[in-house]
């Protein structure tokens, strides 16, 4: 196992060794050294005198950090003062859920998607911004073609109860019956809003390190002004397919998704399997269908360039086969050295994503796959001969896949709740001043 080990590392070294060559290359310029950062030590200040050393004190407020947040979400409650606990607990009454949790997921903020033009291509595949509907046909198809009385989520919709639900302690999904039909979507990031926020404690304690060492480190004169957001985004997935049960594969590379089920009259959801590589949830699926969901970095270490095309148990990161029409694909054919490298990666990731997904369910990961770069609709089955009733987000339940910190609301409430829990945390870490971060200048006399 270690030699094992010592070999991908090589390989992953190697990858990333003739990365830098090509960059090289193709910029016709040696590697420069990076520029030294000038030390806070230094007289580089207001006053021309050197502020004091805040290692010791930096020490403390990342222990306090690390002891109150590290040890995940039970043990990291217990850690924190009891005036803080009481603060964060009155945001948490009723949308905030702190469970007793351990996750490796650090994402901390993620930007809303661009804007983006309908069926545009990428360098790894289309783009299918509302009112564009990925289907598995060749023609345009708009969201009018496939639905009626359209009522899209937004950030502020009113959702029903948020309901957590604990994702797979084991790398496997239930077998599809012999009378089910699997079928697959497959993308990267969902292009509707979604009123949910949701992140872990390791996710609100990397933020709040970087906060700090933006104003011990860098010279920042305030608090970074960064915030954990963990904003999740949603997806309309129309089913039309009536010819079985359908069992129905929703996988993810980018952030968290928010997948909404739309059936047809006729169509019957006999399950739900979800791959994600962030936090997640489903809108209460039609017919009470069964739904489970793995989260890749419970089983997957970060990707790295020339890590991942390895065949090994539960290789998960639901990777998406280069396709020819991708932009990516078309710059490595004409001998893009750095596109040949990424593409070979891509093809190679899933190549070993497939072979656990053929292990695992009994059928190719390009079976009745419906697939796209980014996507806000997609359709699974055959353009219905009507359109179909629009099924709103709106006052229906969510499950979500349980983290330490779960917030539902508008926009406003959720970025105000955010925030307490933000800026009490970091308070209390700081002993209840947040200018101990940034103390006066330390004026020394002459000796």
């Amino acid at each position: 196992m270690e030699s094992q080990e010592m070999s991908n590392e090589q390989r992953q070294q190697d990858f990333a060794e003739r990365l830098r060559r090509i960059e090289q290359k193709k910029a016709g310029a040696a590697e420069q050294p990076a520029p030294q950062r000038p030390s806070r030590s230094e007289p580089n200040n207001t006053y021309g005198v050197p502020k004091e050393d805040n290692t010791v004190r930096n020490g403390i407020i990342w222990a306090f950090i690390f002891a109150a947040l590290g040890a995940g979400g039970y043990y990291g409650w217990h850690a924190i003062p009891e005036d803080l606990k009481q603060a964060v607990a009155g945001l948490t009454s009723s949308e905030v859920n702190s469970v007793a949790s351990v996750d490796v997921d650090a994402t901390t903020e993620v930007a809303a998607p661009r804007p983006v033009e309908s069926d545009t291509m990428s360098d790894q595949g289309p783009l299918f911004a509302s009112p564009a509907v990925a289907h598995q046909g060749t023609g345009p198809l708009s969201l009018n073609d496939i639905a009626t009385q359209i009522a899209l989520p937004t950030g502020d919709t009113a959702i029903g109860a948020l309901l957590p639900f604990a994702r797979n302690a084991q790398c496997d999904l239930r077998n599809p019956l012999p009378t089910e039909k699997v079928v697959n979507v497959r993308i990267e990031t969902a292009l509707l809003p979604a009123p949910i926020q949701a992140f872990s404690d390791q996710a609100l304690a990397a933020l709040l390190l970087a906060n700090i060492e933006a104003v011990t480190k860098n010279g920042k004169s305030a608090v970074s002004d960064a915030r954990i957001t963990d904003q999740k985004t949603s997806l309309d997935v129309f089913l039309t397919d009536t010819s079985a049960p359908l069992y129905l594969v929703l996988q993810n590379l980018g952030p968290g998704v928010i997948w909404n089920i739309h059936s047809a009259p006729n169509v019957t959801v006999a399950h739900v399997a979800i791959i994600a590589s962030s936090f997640s949830g489903l809108v209460a699926p039609p017919n009470n269908a069964t739904f489970e969901a793995l989260l890749v970095p419970d089983f997957v270490a970060a990707h790295s360039f020339g890590a991942d095309d390895e065949i090994r148990p539960c290789m998960i990161r639901p990777w998406r086969n280069p396709q020819p029409d991708w932009i990516g694909s078309i710059k490595a054919e004409r001998g893009n050295t750095l596109y040949e490298n990424q593409m070979s990666s891509y093809a190679k990731g899933y190549a070993a994503y497939n072979s656990w997904y053929t292990a695992t369910l009994g059928v190719d990961a390009s079976t009745n796959l419906v697939t796209a770069r980014d996507a806000a609709h997609v359709l699974v089955g055959p353009q219905p001969s009507e359109p179909i009733p629009y099924r709103s987000m709106a006052g229906r339940d969510v499950y979500f896949m349980q983290t330490d910190h779960m917030i539902a609301g508008d926009t406003a409430t959720r970025q105000a709740m955010t925030e307490r829990l933000h800026n009490d945390l970091l308070v209390a870490a700081i002993g209840g001043d947040a200018s101990l971060l940034d103390p006066a200048v330390v004026t020394r006399a002459a000796q």
